[in-house]
């Protein structure tokens, strides 16, 4: 039989055995990554009639641009008071990566030299639709807006107004439009 030193001797190296085994069952489990991410900047790109809208710009439209409805009472290819028409234009925002907002402000109008804003001629963005967003899209066509500005040439029948009309006789209109486009913000 074994002595009772021997017992203890192998009951302490029964323990270490143990103690080896069972640390050595413990692992420490890290892990690490490296990588390298990109990302491109997202296309800018708004035009309105081939001119590209940097920020703000300013286009001038002038008698060839308005569609002038039929009048029976005033020459073909001319205007005078009491016609109305329209001017369309395009906001495409199409190679662009990014929602456009925009806005809309129409300048004052001339004929000539003379400003009549608010006189005689003037100028209405059709539905109000000074401001709004072009939301981002893929699908074709979709990030392209169509504005429609209407305009009137008030008739009023008096001498004087008559009068102030004929001066205007061969002479071009111009209507300012200013459109302001930036990258749509928020979410």
């Amino acid at each position: 039989m074994l002595k009772k030193s021997n017992k203890g001797l192998l009951v302490i190296i029964a323990l270490l055995l143990v103690a080896t085994i069972g640390l050595s069952s413990f692992a420490i489990y890290k892990s690490s990554a490296t990588g390298n991410a990109t990302a491109s900047v997202a296309n800018w790109a708004v035009t309105v009639n081939s001119d590209n809208i940097v920020e703000a710009s300013t286009l001038t439209f002038d008698s060839n641009s308005i569609t002038w409805n039929s009048n029976a009472h005033v020459a073909e290819g001319k205007i005078a008071p009491g016609q109305t028409g329209t001017i369309s234009f395009v906001i495409d925002a199409s190679a662009s990566e990014v929602s456009v907002d925009y806005e809309l402000t129409i300048g004052d109008i001339k004929v000539g030299d003379e400003t009549i804003t608010n006189d005689k001629i003037t100028a209405t963005i059709d539905g109000g639709d000074a401001t709004g967003t072009i939301a981002y899209s893929t699908t074709a066509n979709a990030m392209k807006k169509t504005v429609t500005l209407n305009i009137v040439w008030d008739a009023v029948d008096t001498d004087a107004q008559n009068a102030k009309d004929m001066t205007l006789a061969g002479q071009d209109i111009q209507i300012p439009v200013t459109i302001v486009a930036k990258q749509h913000v928020g979410a």
